[in-house]
């Protein structure tokens, strides 16, 4: 990543590994408590993240800390109905999953940052349509500089 600031957008992928506890996301969650990274996501990547944690834990464990996470408010939820205009309009032109295009279309309409957990091979291999519709390519957070994750990493 470029800068470890601003607006993002997380995927489902990103919700998982947060709920899972992954150390990917250790770094992530200090720079949206510390207000470098402000973090949004919507309803579909919340779903789409609480059923696969539910597939691995049980649904009591799942819904739990889902909940835990949304409480904390590090992530503002988007409740915009204009959004599925842009999530459809998103996979008529490009071929990738709806919750990607879901994730993509928050990005556009409010004008942050997509962030993936890694470049999956549907949105690799259409990365110049992505940037063509959206103006902008998606983030990776697997792909973080190690330096920013050492500099984050001193943070804690």
């Amino acid at each position: 990543m470029n800068q470890l600031r601003g607006f993002y957008v997380l995927d489902a992928s990103v919700l998982i590994e947060i709920l899972a506890g992954n150390k990917l996301t250790v770094g992530l969650l200090d720079l949206i408590v510390a207000g470098d990274i402000e973090a949004y996501a919507v309803r579909l990547g919340l779903t789409e993240a609480l059923y696969v944690t539910c597939r691995l834990w049980g649904w009591d464990k799942a819904l739990q800390r889902m909940q835990i996470l949304i409480d904390s408010g590090t992530i503002t939820i988007i409740e915009d109905e204009q959004v599925w205009n842009y999530a459809a309009e998103c996979k008529c032109e490009i071929p990738v999953s709806l919750g990607d295009c879901y994730t993509l279309a928050t990005a556009k309409k409010y004008n942050l940052k997509p962030l993936f957990l890694k470049p999956e091979k549907e949105l690799v291999k259409n990365l110049e349509k992505i940037k063509t519709w959206l103006g902008k390519v998606p983030e990776y957070l697997t792909t973080w500089r190690s330096s920013d994750t050492e500099k984050v990493n001193n943070r804690l």
